[in-house]
């Protein structure tokens, strides 16, 4: 019996210990979750689910721009006026260098010569840029050549195939499927087309004398051609620069080199 006595507070201090462990153990666990919830960042907003402010501006600018293009040039290009088309496509590039250099010089804060010595050291990537800059000019020079023989309501409209234009160099270039969802969308796309063109012809005699529709068709065609294979280009040249840059060491990407493109 007294040995009984003397081991019971034993096994009730180890019970007390155990318990406190046990107690310790827990707390010390919920203070790691709440260490981790309050550590842990927010989850994202996921900005790119919908459009930024900025994004909605824009947008509501290139639909400005786009419009007022056409209905500008149809303005101007309804009387004929006597002038070379290219020397208009010439003043329109040197306006936005200027604008480039204007905005390097005040935004970027950056010298002008420095656009120069960037041209110097990545030759490669300005002449493969080079080639959707000079379709680009290619395609202004011929909107000039279809908003003086067509409508201006009439190109806007016709000039919509580029998607169509742009989905087919898309299969042949990039090796994509186009699903039936947008094989639907194009085809109504390219029914709207015909339908503009039957209503042109049914007012044709109503038209200026000087006006050929059959060359500001064609003319339009080739702005679609050429802005459909312009923006396959880009994408395709973007695109392999990326996969060139997750191939290169971590030393060669850094923000400080240059980019690199290829096909």
């Amino acid at each position: 019996m007294p040995s009984t006595a003397h081991s019971s507070p034993p096994r009730r201090n180890s019970a007390t210990n155990m318990m406190a462990m046990s107690l310790s153990h827990s707390s010390d666990s919920l203070e790691q979750e709440k260490q981790k919830l309050l550590t842990e960042e927010p989850p994202n907003k996921s900005p790119n689910s919908a459009i930024s402010a900025i994004g909605l501006k824009v947008l509501i600018l290139l639909a400005v721009q786009n419009c007022s293009k056409n209905l500008l040039l149809r303005f101007v290009m309804k009387e004929h006026p006597k002038f070379l088309t290219s020397a208009a496509v010439l003043g329109v590039e040197t306006v936005k260098l200027v604008l480039s250099l204007l905005y390097i010089a005040f935004v970027e804060k950056k010298p002008l010569s420095s656009a120069v010595e960037f041209i110097k050291q990545d030759k490669r990537n300005t002449i493969l840029m080079a080639v959707p800059a000079t379709l680009y000019s290619i395609q202004m020079t011929l909107e000039y050549i279809a908003l003086s023989n067509l409508d201006a309501s009439v190109f806007s409209v016709l000039v919509q195939t580029k998607l169509l234009a742009t989905a087919g160099c898309a299969v042949i270039i990039l090796r994509r499927s186009i699903k039936k969802v947008q094989l639907i969308s194009l085809v109504l796309l390219t029914v709207g087309v015909m339908l503009c063109n039957m209503k042109d012809d049914k007012s044709s005699g109503k038209q200026d004398a000087e006006m050929d529709t059959t060359k500001g068709i064609i003319a339009t065609l080739s702005i679609a051609a050429c802005s459909g294979f312009a923006s396959v280009y880009t994408e395709k040249v973007i695109k392999c620069k990326r996969k060139i840059n997750d191939d290169l060491p971590k030393s060669q990407t850094e923000p400080s080199k240059k980019e690199q493109y290829g096909l």
